[in-house]
């Protein structure tokens, strides 16, 4: 498209994007700010998040405020992977937003996208008051999502959050919990220093009493499926608990392009996969089949007494039309804290904590012009009111400090809970994401093969083709190949 029209041009740039701009000044109204790409249109790609629903459900009152139409395309995560790698690679931009995953997205394409930090205080363009420092957002959530390999720069800005807490049918352990004790010796229940060690205890509790006859469900279940990179974080969140064991001596927020060797096969990696068996030995039958989708559907419709989950999932789980395990029957926790007695490596045992942090970035190979229209739907689409209307509306997971601050999502921790998802909040934000507890690694530039390799290794071991010892040797040569140390 070549058209110009009273001074303002018009350009296509792919997959039905156009921009158009009007010159403005630094002491131009916040309105002409607003609105000087009006009559752009970009492409936003995302997974299919509640907050990429809501705005596309809303994407009106961003075209009302920019005069700007943003379409927004949405899929599973691994698609928006792929789709997103391919563009980014091939020097396009099709896709000018993208949804900044963490590691699977984050760590492989770091350096396509655009550096943020030039447009934060660019006086011709409006910014939002509570800024974008590390301060503006949920303790590490900038860190996770927006830097990558360097503290120079910012390529995304955080923008919705999956952080994993225990779910646990509270109304079932306070059934059982005299038989329990008289057992094994103490009550069961869920505190910040009840230990994976007691829920191996717990889990193993509900199988023996189900496969007895008992009209109780399973225990416990895994992160398994399909889905590697949930399995890896499920296996990750045991591992670190137990003495901060990493896979890599990196800086675990930033990343490394060169990870060097990794830990795996050391005393501390074999025990815990003992330990990831032993829990695989007692949870649901379907433990294999089941990934963070079909994780939650089993603990909704009451087969499963406890699942480590992420906290998103808490409002699907408070629905009383869809949920077996609502109506005030689960209560939420933080993660397990690892058992002393399982520690070789010397360190100290935390409720280990991992997350996945989407942010939303702007392709770099995006002119400039396109680029600062883009910066206007980064900081609208995560700004503390639409952060908040999220919450209310369809259990959104704020990034943004100022919004977990607000007295409404603060009575909300509480029930009844208008924002069940508020519900988490303590055990997820609160502790989970905070440190000792937080782990984000391994950011690197092979993320997504890292991921897969944990996965079916550890997925080989659980079915008995490898011992732990053997699965962990083989994920330490096959690692190391793969970084070339």
């Amino acid at each position: 498209m070549g058209a110009t029209m009273l001074g303002t041009g018009s350009l296509a740039i792919g997959l039905n994007s156009t921009i158009m701009s009007t010159r403005v000044q630094a002491a131009s109204s916040d309105d002409a700010k607003w609105k000087q790409f009006a009559g752009s249109k970009l492409t936003f790609l995302s997974e299919n998040t509640p907050p990429s629903f809501a705005i596309r459900d809303n994407i009106k009152a961003f075209y009302d405020l920019t005069g700007i139409e943003v379409e927004v395309l949405t899929d599973d995560l691994p698609v928006v992977q792929q789709k997103a790698g391919i563009d980014l690679r091939s020097g396009k931009s099709d896709y000018i937003l993208n949804y900044v995953q963490d590691k699977p997205i984050g760590a492989p394409f770091a350096d396509f996208y655009a550096d943020l930090s030039p447009m934060f205080g660019d006086d011709a363009l409006p910014q939002d008051p509570d800024g974008y420092g590390d301060g503006a957002w949920v303790e590490n959530f900038l860190n996770a999502c927006g830097r990558f390999y360097s503290k120079d720069k910012v390529i995304a800005l955080p923008y919705d959050a999956a952080i994993p807490v225990t779910f646990y049918r509270q109304d079932l352990f306070e059934q059982h919990s005299k038989t329990f004790e008289a057992e094994y010796g103490y009550r069961m229940e869920f505190t910040k220093d009840t230990t994976w060690k007691n829920v191996l205890d717990y889990a193993t509790f509900f199988k023996k009493l189900k496969e007895g006859g008992a009209d109780v469900p399973y225990g416990y279940a895994q992160h398994q499926g399909s889905f590697a990179w949930t399995t890896q974080l499920d296996i990750q969140r045991l591992m670190f608990s137990h003495g901060r064991w990493t896979d890599f001596d990196i800086d675990d927020k930033l990343g490394s392009k060169e990870p060097g060797k990794t830990k795996w096969g050391d005393e501390q990696s074999v025990l815990m996969l003992e330990k990831f068996k032993a829990f695989a030995d007692v949870s649901h039958p379907d433990n294999l089949a089941n990934g963070t989708l079909e994780l939650n559907t089993v603990y909704q419709s009451g087969n499963i007494a406890m699942q480590v989950q992420y906290h998103e999932f808490a409002a699907s789980v408070e629905d009383e039309k869809t949920s077996r395990a609502a109506g005030g029957k689960t209560a939420y926790a933080v993660c397990p804290k690892g058992e002393a007695s399982w520690i070789k490596n010397g360190g100290e045992a935390v409720n280990g904590t991992n997350c996945g942090i989407g942010g939303i970035g702007i392709n770099k190979n995006a002119s400039e012009q396109i680029q600062r229209a883009a910066y206007l739907f980064a900081i609208w689409s995560t700004s503390k009111q639409l952060q908040f209307d999220v919450l209310k509306g369809l259990g959104g997971t704020p990034t943004r400090q100022s919004v977990l601050d607000m007295p409404e999502v603060k009575e909300a921790q509480k029930r009844p809970s208008k924002m069940p998802n508020a519900l988490t909040f303590e055990a997820a934000y609160g502790v989970g994401i905070a440190d000792p507890n937080f782990v984000l690694g391994p950011k690197i530039p092979e993320a997504n093969e890292y991921h897969s390799l944990i996965a079916s290794e550890t997925q080989r071991m659980l079915s008995g083709e490898m011992s732990p010892e053997e699965t962990a040797k083989s994920l330490q040569t096959q690692i190391d190949e793969l970084n070339g140390a």
